[in-house]
């Protein structure tokens, strides 16, 4: 039960998170009893893989500013005052539920699915080229970013013997400056040497995927349990 996920084409994972989310975004606005099942629903697929609690909650919370903003200007379309905040929840509240269930598959998605397997599967379902390359390059960078943030990080911190102070918004703008001159040098190292390394566009994965009688179990189990909760609640 705890390894099914793993155990499912790579192109089953994303038909099946896909599905689910289509399902439940297609409520109609201001209906909320259907994710009384959702999220169980959901619950039960994350238990299914492998994903860190912990990781799932951070990203559901750096999706929050997003989410809890698309809710609020909703909540206030029809006026400040109370009584148009009251007629306007039930709309609210189904586009944050919405927002959340869908970051917490995705996140699953991505916590438990490689990087290499997930391109393989989106290639696999005819996703253009084009936007396949970029997805893989954007999620190279953005560890390269991080990266070099950090480094600058001990830089600063080894060589600041005072507190900061009023000096730090500038500083912090000089090291943005920086930090963008130097990946963008070690962006074109790195490409460089991925090009030696035979790169055409594709990243090369271990496993090679095989559609079998799990995964179209799987993705009718799920997709009906999302539907039936979808239809009849």
């Amino acid at each position: 039960m705890r390894d099914l996920f793993q155990r499912l084409d790579p192109r089953a994972r994303v038909l099946l998170v896909v599905s689910a989310t289509a399902i439940m975004v297609s409520t109609p606005r201001g209906i909320l009893l259907p994710f009384a099942a959702y999220f169980p629903l959901c619950g039960l697929v994350v238990l299914t893989g492998r994903a860190a609690a912990s990781a799932l909650t951070w990203r559901c919370v750096a999706a929050s500013p997003f989410i809890v903003l698309a809710a609020g200007l909703l909540a206030f379309q029809q006026g400040w005052s109370l009584e148009g905040i009251r007629a306007a929840a039930p709309a609210a509240l189904s586009v944050a539920a919405k927002g959340y269930a869908a970051v917490f598959l995705l996140a699953f998605l991505t916590l438990s699915t490689a990087l290499s397997d997930l391109l393989a599967a989106l290639r696999g379902l005819g996703v253009p080229k084009s936007f396949n390359l970029i997805l893989g390059m954007t999620y190279r960078y953005t560890h390269l970013l991080a990266e070099e943030y950090r480094r600058m990080e001990r830089a600063r911190d080894s060589r600041t013997l005072r507190p900061l102070a009023r000096r730090r918004a500038s500083l912090y703008g000089r090291q943005l400056g920086a930090l963008i001159l130097r990946s963008w040098d070690r962006a074109e190292r790195v490409h460089a040497a991925m090009l030696a390394r035979g790169f055409h566009g594709v990243w090369p994965t271990l496993h090679r995927p095989c559609w079998g009688a799990l995964d179209t179990a799987a993705l009718l189990a799920v997709s009906t349990l999302f539907l039936a909760a979808r239809l009849l609640l």
